[in-house]
């Protein structure tokens, strides 16, 4: 039987941080079909959620969810690579940001750190959930990103998220902290 592909980094995300047999345990504990309803899409992410904190911490929570990112379809791809173009042809990280708000992005520098900014939420498994108890699912955004800057800066960084929306924030808010300098 095919599998959802949410379902599938879930089993190898979780694997990464346990077993195999949790992981199954776990992603295939409740069905998510090839083409689930908004109930079922619903259902499933409070179930994998509920389990998720039930058998780990938040630390180990992040770095499963942060694996499960999609690439939308080439978007992540996109993504990075008109990013990256965007900060190359910048000389300071001040110039990259003011080039990025040229596009709404509502981005700026606090403290020495690049802060950025969704104004909705980005997550095609959250459309029709309008609260989230916890910052569990969104964890997969703070991967997504993750994913495009250590492309873009070209070194390891960490992401801490400080606003969600699902969180009943007006943003998704994400403080970028490269682990080497750059610009």
């Amino acid at each position: 039987m095919p599998m959802h592909e949410e379902v599938k980094k879930l089993i190898k995300n979780i694997t990464k941080y346990s077993n195999l047999d949790v992981a199954h345990e776990i992603a295939l504990g409740k069905d998510l079909p090839l083409n689930p309803t908004i109930n079922e899409k619903n259902a499933w992410v409070d179930y994998i959620t509920s389990e998720l904190e039930k058998r780990f911490d938040d630390k180990m929570i992040k770095d499963i969810r942060m694996g499960c990112y999609c690439g939308e379809n080439g978007k992540l791809k996109e993504s990075k690579v008109f990013i990256k173009r965007i900060y190359d042809d910048s000389k300071t990280m001040t110039e990259f940001v003011d080039k990025m708000n040229e596009y709404e992005a509502g981005w700026y520098i606090e403290d020495g750190y690049l802060h950025t900014k969704y104004f909705s939420c980005p997550c095609p498994m959250l459309e029709d959930i309008e609260i989230l108890p916890t910052k569990t699912w969104c964890y997969c955004t703070v991967g997504y990103n993750k994913e495009i800057f250590q492309y873009v800066f070209g070194c390891e960084v960490d992401i801490e998220l400080l606003e969600s929306i699902k969180m009943g924030d007006s943003q998704c808010l994400m403080k970028i902290i490269p682990l080497s300098r750059t610009k």
